[in-house]
């Protein structure tokens, strides 16, 4: 199991940010793992990246039909994975491509 930090940004956000992080804060498997910045970060693993996608989803159904960006970052590792998409995206396209970013070798 591979472990990573997931920096959260909403374009135009209008102060969406610390309510994004304080739902986020509300899953059991994420407390302790949500800080705000200029960016929502989370510290996710391959397990933990379903939560996460399927709380973000939830929440963007629920404020906004915005863009989110996502960029993830392996522990140990030099590249970073970086995805724009909306509430109407695929969550499990999402999901598939972090837990596959997290994973690889």
């Amino acid at each position: 199991m591979t472990a990573g930090i997931v920096a959260i940004t909403v374009p135009d956000s209008d102060g969406e940010l610390p309510e994004l992080a304080a739902w986020l804060r509300g899953e059991d498997e994420l407390r302790g793992r949500v800080q705000l910045f200029d960016a929502v970060v989370v510290g996710v693993t391959s397990n933990s990246a379903g939560v996460f996608t399927d709380s973000l989803f939830a929440w963007l159904r629920r404020c906004r039909e915005a863009r989110v960006s996502l960029k993830v970052k392996r522990s140990g590792a030099v590249e970073e994975l970086e995805l724009d998409f909306g509430a109407a995206s695929d969550a499990e396209q999402v999901l598939g491509a972090v837990q596959g970013f997290l994973d690889k070798a």
